[in-house]
């Protein structure tokens, strides 16, 4: 009896441990643009709106659209927080609608370069307990670029900005791949739960035993 108890605890242990630590990460927000029509002085772009007074571009596809400025890791469509004959500052965008999370951990990503144009441009990032402002020279293209930042979120209305903080001249870091989703547990916490239940086993074995 003792032996399909054991059995039995082996088998239910791990699955429960999956079901209570999540495996894989859930997607809160996906954008990269590649939806739009591109278009320059524009106060909406996907999930983003420009507040503020001001504008940003919708850039991609042909040249006469200006889709090399969507370089490096950016492909496709990409924003301009420069925008066009905009207020200063200028380009400053947040979530059209906030998100409503659950207080906890979650990871940030997107790709900001340098504005390719021959200025250096400066960028500041506010979500949840994250604030990060970006100096990054024209031809930039791995300092702004962040993958699964985790963030400390207290709850409740949570906005995402990118605030160009540059002068109105058309000119700003351009925006592509936002991501927000779930913190995915590190190998170090599935490495110690897997030890957990080992231990876990181990004890219950020795106790039938004796």
């Amino acid at each position: 009896m003792f032996s399909s108890r054991l059995k039995y605890f082996l088998a239910v242990v791990p699955f429960l441990a999956m079901t209570s630590v999540p495996m894989h990460a859930s997607t809160i927000l996906s954008e990269n643009f590649d939806e739009l029509t591109p278009a320059l002085g524009v106060t909406s772009a996907g999930a983003f709106t420009a507040i503020d007074g001001t504008n940003i571009d919708i850039v991609g596809g042909t040249a006469a659209q200006f889709g090399y400025l969507c370089t490096g890791p950016e492909s496709g469509n990409c924003v301009d927080l420069g925008g066009t004959n905009g207020n200063d500052p200028v380009g400053n965008i947040d979530l059209t609608t906030s998100l409503t999370l659950a207080a906890g951990v979650y990871d940030l990503s997107f790709d900001l370069i340098g504005s390719q144009r021959g200025e250096t441009t400066s960028t500041t990032v506010d979500f949840g307990t994250y604030s990060q402002t970006f100096v990054l020279t024209s031809g930039d293209i791995t300092s702004g670029v962040v993958i699964n930042q985790a963030v400390t979120v207290t709850g409740g209305s949570t906005q995402l900005e990118f605030i160009d903080n540059g002068t109105p001249d058309n000119i700003g870091a351009l925006l592509d791949n936002v991501l927000i989703t779930t913190a995915t547990p590190e190998p170090s916490s599935l490495l110690l739960l897997g030890t957990g239940i080992l231990g876990a086993a181990g004890l219950l074995r020795r106790r039938i035993t004796a």
